[in-house]
């Protein structure tokens, strides 16, 4: 009798496959137990769990706690153990015995005697490799001989003996051997027998280049292979040279299982996923799944994430979706039906390259910038412009550029991938608001030398040197970047027009910011309309934000610790 596996709600996504909705839909939103009462309601869950690829039973696993985990491990096939032990038992080129003694402490609670089983068959280097580094062994045909043997050895057969070199790990070595002998006696002697002549380095080396060729099929390549899916492509390039996309009838057939647990992560509101939606052919839509699946575990190898955890995992989804979803719209706009027919002619790497290649082209601009900017030769921070403007010039020049977003972004994140052109559009309109204002301040600091104090204090902003000089400008002191006293800010305040209301809660800036704009405008000489109208704009912008923190300030009120237009000091 089927269990009530009514979850959270969801909705129907059209790109899974109709064998695996009824385990895999919504998976996005579902918790570890949701995931194992849905198991439990299935009429055969050994079989449709072992139908799932590697790829989905990993998602699948990284889900659930430790416990559970132990349930999805004995319904899993021997191919989805190796793919999740070639994921998670190496650091880098070497095998990490740590790692692997709780994977295979793991695997022999969930089903021993298979495991064993492989490990006497496709898994026999692991085990060679595991007891070498793990035992020592010793054969006693006298029983004079067990005088002389020292403490810490156990027997399961009353010949062979074994020390753990490490006393930690007795409890699970033990176990693990005792259920070889118990499945198979003969080949548990000949392994330890043989396990003399292993040659560990080698053994290690073979492993290790047998697990990388298994992985290169689900698309974890070398890493310097892989780091190609950071290769800008120019959009023109693609339509007239690249190779379209593998045609949907080498995805139909007696093809392994398709992973369809990345795509499902993708989440709704993108051109990505509306585009999905209406291709109506399996054959294609399998081909989508597979490539996305493909490009998600490439950007995990460039990126060094081989072995990667459930935030990982997603970010990686969000990332691979977000700059498709870039070349998409550069390529296709925002119509559906326009980006389902891109699908179909490139593949989805190309359209990965495509939109990345237009985020690195505001990078490439922001750091030509920097290199001769006033800004970066005095060693100043991204903050000095700002917690806005300075977190999108930190975002623009992160190795893999992404967009600020605010402390109150998607999930709490301050950053995220380029996702849309208008993305890209507010970061290269923020990096040119940078680009003249720097120019601007260059040229007032050769006027007016900054201090060495000044310009090495921790709380300096771009703001406090145009209003400080400003300020004293208008109040006919000596021009500089100085800090003024409170009664000259209260003073310069009144200049501008600013009359308290009644009570002196609120009041109004009489006076606009022409004067402002000019002056600063004065300063930036000769140059070119564009530059110009980017400079004027920007000051416009800078005068409205002075407005709105001032306006209903009364002058008497001020304070100094709480200003970002002006440095204070005492009178």
């Amino acid at each position: 009798m089927r269990t009530d596996t009514t979850g959270p709600k969801h909705v129907v996504n059209p790109a899974l496959p109709a064998e695996a909705k009824p385990l895999l839909q919504g998976i996005r939103s579902l918790s570890g137990r949701d995931i194992i009462q849905r198991i439990n309601g299935l009429d055969h869950p050994q079989q449709e769990i072992r139908a799932l690829s590697a790829e989905d039973f990993y998602w699948i696993l990284k889900k659930v706690d430790d416990q559970d985990a132990l349930v999805l491990l004995e319904l899993a096939s021997e191919e989805q153990w190796q793919y999740v032990l070639d994921l998670e038992i190496w650091k880098g080129d070497r095998l990490d015995l740590d790692v692997s003694e709780e994977w295979l402490g793991r695997l022999v609670q969930a089903d021993p005697g298979r495991l064993v089983r492989w490990l006497f068959s496709r898994g026999e280097s692991l085990a060679y490799y595991h007891l070498f580094r793990s035992v020592d062994v010793v054969v006693i045909e006298d029983e004079e001989e067990l005088w002389n043997l020292p403490d810490g050895y156990f027997t399961v057969d009353g010949t062979y003996y074994v020390r753990p070199l490490d006393p930690d790990r007795q409890v699970h070595l033990e176990h693990l051997l005792r259920v070889m002998a118990e499945e198979d006696h003969t080949r548990y002697q000949a392994l330890l027998l043989d396990l003399a002549g292993v040659l560990p380095a080698e053994l290690e080396e073979g492993m290790y280049r047998l697990r990388n060729v298994r992985l290169a099929e689900h698309g974890f390549l070398p890493a310097e292979e892989a780091r190609a899916v950071y290769a800008p492509l120019d959009p023109a390039v693609l339509e007239r040279h690249m190779p379209a996309a593998l045609p949907s009838e080498a995805f139909d057939g007696d093809a392994p299982a398709v992973p369809t647990a990345f795509l499902e992560h993708v989440g709704p509101g993108n051109v990505l996923t509306e585009a999905v939606a209406l291709l109506q052919d399996p054959p294609a839509l399998d081909r989508i799944r597979m490539e996305f699946a493909g490009l998600c575990n490439q950007i995990l190898s460039a990126d060094g994430d081989l072995t990667p955890d459930l935030d990982t995992l997603i970010r990686t989804c969000q990332r691979a979706s977000s700059y498709v979803n870039l070349g998409l719209e550069r390529l296709g706009g925002k119509d559906p039906a326009a980006a389902a027919g891109v699908l179909e002619r490139h593949s989805l790497i190309s359209l990965f390259r495509v939109g990345f290649g237009l985020a690195l082209k505001v990078k490439w601009e922001a750091e030509r910038w920097l290199k001769q900017s006033w800004f970066a030769a005095r060693d100043l921070s991204p903050e000095f412009w700002g917690a806005y403007w300075g977190g999108i010039l930190s975002g623009v020049v992160e190795p893999r550029p992404r967009l600020f977003v605010g402390p109150a972004g998607q999930g709490g994140e301050e950053r995220r991938d380029f996702e849309w052109l208008s993305d890209l559009g507010e970061s290269l309109k923020v990096i040119r608001r940078l680009m003249v204002l720097d120019a601007l301040l260059a040229r007032i600091t050769e006027i007016y030398p900054v201090s060495p104090n000044l310009m090495s204090s921790p709380d300096l902003s771009f703001r406090p040197l145009l209003f400080n000089l400003w300020a004293r400008q208008r109040l006919k002191l000596q021009p500089s970047f100085f800090s003024i006293t409170p009664d000259q800010a209260t003073r310069f305040l009144e200049t501008l027009g600013l009359e308290a209301g009644v009570g002196g809660t609120t009041g109004s800036m009489s006076v606009p910011g022409a004067g402002f704009v000019e002056d600063f405008m004065a300063f930036a000489g000769e140059s070119d309309a564009e530059t110009s109208a980017i400079l004027k704009d920007t000051l416009e912008l800078v005068w409205r934000e002075f407005e709105e923190e001032y306006e209903r300030i009364d002058p008497e009120d001020m304070d100094g610790r709480y200003s970002k237009f002006f440095t204070l000091r005492a009178s």
